[in-house]
């Protein structure tokens, strides 16, 4: 693996670098989107939407394409500026943070992120360190441990001197994830993680956003399109059409039959997995006028 040299005499270990559940928890920052608006064209993207995101949590944003999903987890991420309102971060407007704060706290992954050709996934993981490191800064034992965890945690050890180049979608997806874990963040944003996977590398990436959750305690917000893989893997769904908060709570008070006709015109079934008790839509056509007005 390809990392600057370790010079430092430090002797941690990935246990120290790894908070507990209970630790991220108590220490995990807030991120809240006050009357957020964006017009492109003239016409409204993101139109005066507030949300809170807690904890410990993961969101799941789901709505039709073009209703604003990608831009909200932008503006969240601070990869793009609202014509309107705030979004705080530890309750302080993330515009007025400086870069390397904000990259301590938050990680994001955009749709389709890009690397310099020929890069390793060793070089690429390391990255992730660039926010606690000064341009002085020696590579030291710490951040070689934390990379080693990384790359460990996500399965990827193994391909650490391959080139991304040479990887199948989904050990890609899992490469740069391992950057972000690497980052030490407290809050992931991923737009749109499983686009372009077969449905075991859906699995996959979405298994291993949970076990970070579940072992590190990372607030986690993706914008998915498959509404049962959200379902399944979120605790909390927001709903969005048009610029807007149609429903948001849990899979169940969100992932109903009303619900998706208001949202994408969709008719469908929705029944409950028998396994993980969560909703699964069986979609049937295009939502009929009746089911959204209340006499079906």
């Amino acid at each position: 693996m390809t990392h600057a040299s370790a010079s430092s005499t430090s002797d941690a270990t990935p246990a120290d670098v790894a908070p507990t559940i209970a630790e991220s928890l108590h220490s995990a920052p807030v991120l809240r989107a006050d009357k957020l608006a964006v017009k492109y064209g003239g016409m409204p993207a993101i139109d005066g939407i507030s949300l809170e995101i807690a904890p410990g949590s993961i969101t799941a944003v789901i709505g039709p394409n073009g209703c604003g999903k990608s831009t909200l987890l932008r503006l969240l991420g601070r990869l793009a500026s609202p014509d309107e309102g705030t979004v705080l971060l530890d309750g302080v407007a993330i515009s007025t943070l400086p870069t390397r704060e904000v990259a301590k706290k938050l990680g994001i992954l955009p749709q389709s992120p890009q690397a310099p050709e020929g890069m390793t996934v060793g070089d690429l993981v390391s990255r992730g360190r660039d926010p606690h490191r000064r341009w002085y800064d020696q590579w030291s034992q710490s951040d070689e441990a934390v990379v080693s965890d990384s790359l460990e945690r996500t399965g990827m050890a193994e391909f650490a001197d391959r080139q991304l180049d040479s990887l199948s979608g989904g050990q890609r997806q899992r490469a740069w994830i391992a950057m972000a874990l690497a980052q030490g963040t407290d809050i992931l944003l991923l737009d749109e993680p499983t686009t372009f996977l077969d449905v075991v590398h859906q699995l996959d990436v979405l298994e291993l956003v949970t076990e970070l959750h579940r072992d590190h305690g990372i607030t986690v917000v993706m914008v998915l399109h498959d509404l049962s893989m959200a379902a399944r893997y979120a605790d909390r769904l927001i709903a969005m059409r048009a610029g807007r908060v149609v429903a948001d709570g849990t899979p169940a008070a969100v992932v109903t039959r009303e619900t998706m006709a208001a949202v994408f015109d969709l008719d469908c079934e929705v029944i409950t997995d028998p396994r993980s008790g969560k909703p699964v839509v069986l979609p049937i056509g295009r939502a009929r006028t009746d089911l959204t007005s209340g006499d079906n």
